[in-house]
């Protein structure tokens, strides 16, 4: 993936590393798969590479985290902006469709022994089309990368909630 990602943008061993403020070797070595690169570099590769994959591939594959919350990268199937687009505007009418149902299913539960068994079903069917929206979701940030920085989109955002209080820092950790 490292080294493939390099070839792409057409850099030598030499330019990469130095790019990456690394050893030519450290990078051949990562390159080679006999050394995992710290998650700073695989970030710094994803910025010089602009291979906005690269990153989600390294956390799926080697975070404990990563391999349990993240989603398979889709790399066989039409990514780009407008394939994307088009599939994100079905996946949103399913939601949509499901939220007024979930709503309604979840009024005054607190607890899963709340609801019925076939509540319950409803309940998980109505989340499987949010993940589904929320992959879309990661696939339009992975298209968009082609045309902007969509490391500093999120940062913008997030700057945005904190500006609204929506993020309490002292209490997040």
């Amino acid at each position: 993936m490292y080294k493939s990602a390099r070839k792409k943008k057409e850099l030598s061993i030499e330019e990469a590393a130095y790019k990456l403020h690394i050893a030519n070797r450290t990078l051949s070595n990562y390159e080679n798969y006999q050394t995992l690169p710290p998650p700073e570099v695989v970030l710094e590769m994803n910025r010089v590479y602009n291979n906005p994959n690269m990153t989600l591939i390294y956390c799926k594959r080697y975070c404990p985290i990563g391999k349990v919350f993240n989603y398979e990268i889709l790399n066989n199937v039409n990514l780009s902006l407008e394939s994307v687009l088009m599939s994100l505007e079905q996946e949103l009418k399913e939601a949509e469709e499901a939220l007024p149902r979930l709503i309604k299913i979840i009024r005054n539960k607190t607890l899963r022994e709340d609801f019925l068994e076939e509540e319950w079903h409803q309940v998980v069917q109505a989340l499987h089309e949010f993940l589904d929206l929320e992959h879309n979701i990661q696939c339009l940030k992975v298209a968009f990368n082609k045309f902007t920085d969509i490391e500093k989109c999120i940062s913008q955002h997030n700057l945005k909630c904190i500006q609204r209080n929506y993020v309490n820092k002292k209490e997040q950790y």
